[in-house]
Formats: C-alpha cells, structure tokens, sequence
C-alpha cells in the first residue's frame, strides 16, 4: 500500500513538470504548497485531475475511506476508468518491522502518484497500487504506481483509456530509477511533520 508520502521540496515542481500550471509556493496561507515531510491519509494534497486544465489543486487524500485502490482493481473495471488524477510527491514511505523504509527517485526530483479521484467541495483522491519493484519488494509487498514524463501526459488525457494503455501505465517503476534508505521512527507519528523525519534511524546515529 501506500499510506505516507512526501513533498519536501514544492518548488521543484515547476521545473519537474513545466505543462502544469501550480499555485504560488510562497504563499503561506497554501498549507499544501509548503514544505510537506510525512503526508497521511485524510489530508489536504496536493495534485492535478484529466479535466483538461492541467492546474494543479488541492484535494482530500481518501474516497470514502479509501486510501488506496489496486492496480488489478482499476484494470478489472467494466467501465471506462474516466476521472484519473495525479499527486505530486517527492518520496514514499513503507515499513517493514515498524522500521520505516523512504524511497525516491535515484535523481532526485519529484514525481506524480497515479491516482482516481471524485467529485466534491474539495475533490478526494486515492493512491493506485501495482506489485513491488525489486527494491520495495524486501520490505513491502505493493508499492505506489509512479508515473515519469509522457505516462503522466496520458494518464491526464481527457476521457477514458484503452485497457491496453492503463495496463502499460499501472505497473511498477524500473528500480534502478529509484534509491531507498531507512529514516527516522518519528515518521511512524502520522501528526508528526517536521524535516527530521527524513534523518538516519535513531539506532544507527547513536553508533
């Protein structure tokens, strides 16, 4: 699954995704836009729906209290899979142990979270799932489906997808564009926000 995530660095985004148009990320009264270090579920986040407008917006994190949604789930749809959404994330946490285990891209730069979403006063989102990577494999047995350059240009694509496109879509990344490394238990507080979650395991700074 895919229960915490990431935005540690917003600014990034404009660069890492030039045809999205994104809020000012120094106003302050954004809470999403600011410097996010341990995002959870029924929070405001911060993505960008196929309605054609390519604006990035706030959503709630969870559809009827669903967080996550299966790759296999969406695929075995008998309608068309219309209202697909991204949210932007620089890294993702999983445990294995209670030890909490964060993965980025291996360059740094932050990437979009395949995702449905519904309608609403402030529309809510879920995160897609596919099978673990070889590298989310030791410690989880899902992982959150990311979507790299054109595969988000499709995925926000106005109407539904051909089932042989979201199968080429939903699967998991290549790992050896992603790196791993285990921080902080501070991240397993789910109200717990501050920059140091993303510091090395308390056991192995004592050493």
């Amino acid at each position: 699954m895919c229960g915490r995530y990431s935005l540690a660095d917003p600014a990034r985004l404009r660069a890492a995704f030039p045809a999205i148009r994104f809020p000012e990320f120094s106003d302050t009264r954004i809470p999403v836009v600011q410097p996010r270090y341990n995002i959870a579920p029924t929070q405001e986040v911060l993505g960008v729906r196929n309605d054609g407008r390519d604006t990035a917006e706030i959503f709630r994190w969870g559809i009827r209290g669903r967080v996550n949604i299966r790759a296999e789930s969406v695929l075995a749809r008998r309608g068309p899979v219309a209202r697909r959404c991204a949210e932007f994330a620089d890294g993702f946490y999983e445990w294995r142990d209670r030890r909490p285990y964060y993965y980025t891209l291996r360059s740094g730069e932050p990437f979009a979270l395949a995702g449905l979403w519904e309608e609403g006063e402030t529309p809510t989102c879920d995160v897609i799932t596919c099978e673990p990577n070889a590298l989310v494999a030791p410690v989880h047995d899902r992982m959150p489906v990311i979507l790299t350059g054109s595969q988000l240009e499709l995925w926000l694509e106005a109407g539904p997808l051909p089932r042989e496109l979201l199968e080429q879509l939903l699967r998991p990344l290549d790992p050896a564009q992603m790196d791993v490394r285990q921080v902080s238990r501070r991240v397993n507080n789910a109200t717990y926000e501050a920059a140091d979650v993303l510091e090395g395991p308390e056991e192995l700074r004592l050493l």
